[in-house]
């Protein structure tokens, strides 16, 4: 695992020491950040699943002046400030140690111009997360949803969100959200 761009590219990051946590691979990586190439500079970027910190570092090392991390796991944060200290992310990043849901309480009033959620591939709740997204009104208005998630798992319309873009890669799929609401605004 590694930065693939920008102010910290091509250090290396921790990986974690077992297969609880899935980091999203570098080609993905990659091709995440190439459809959001426009969007990342000056940008706030939230991961609600952080895993390894590795998206957040590679949104700021592309130019994003924030970016909060949740993670509930003690293990994972743990991993995050480490890779955070390594590439020497600093006070531009937050990390919160508690579930999704109670850091969408937390975050209300925050704006966000990415967020990015890769949730456990089996877990039940994909549509719990983009509700809670909706009611807690983070995403800027402009923004943009991207939701990593098995290919193999049908992935759930939600009535608040279109999507922008879907891509497949092998046994992941990529999809880019914007609320519906916003296209009144535009």
């Amino acid at each position: 695992m590694r930065v693939i761009a920008g102010k910290y590219k091509g250090r290396a990051l921790f990986s974690p020491k077992d297969r609880s946590v899935r980091p999203t691979t570098d080609r993905i990586k990659e091709n995440v950040f190439n459809l959001l190439q426009g969007r990342i500079p000056g940008a706030a970027f939230l991961d609600l699943f952080g895993g390894t910190g590795a998206m957040s570092i590679e949104a700021l090392s592309r130019g994003a002046t924030r970016a909060v991390v949740v993670d509930a796991s003690p293990e994972s944060v743990a991993l995050i400030k480490k890779n955070f200290a390594k590439v020497g992310v600093g006070k531009e990043a937050q990390i919160l140690e508690v579930p999704y849901d109670i850091a969408l309480k937390r975050l209300v009033g925050d704006r966000f111009d990415v967020v990015y959620l890769d949730p456990p591939y089996r877990a039940a709740y994909y549509e719990d997360i983009l509700t809670r997204i909706a009611e807690s009104d983070v995403l800027a208005a402009e923004g943009v949803i991207v939701f990593e998630h098995a290919t193999e798992r049908e992935f759930p319309a939600h009535p608040a969100y279109e999507s922008l873009d879907r891509r497949k890669y092998g046994s992941v799929t990529l999809e880019i959200l914007r609320r519906l609401a916003q296209r009144s605004a535009e």
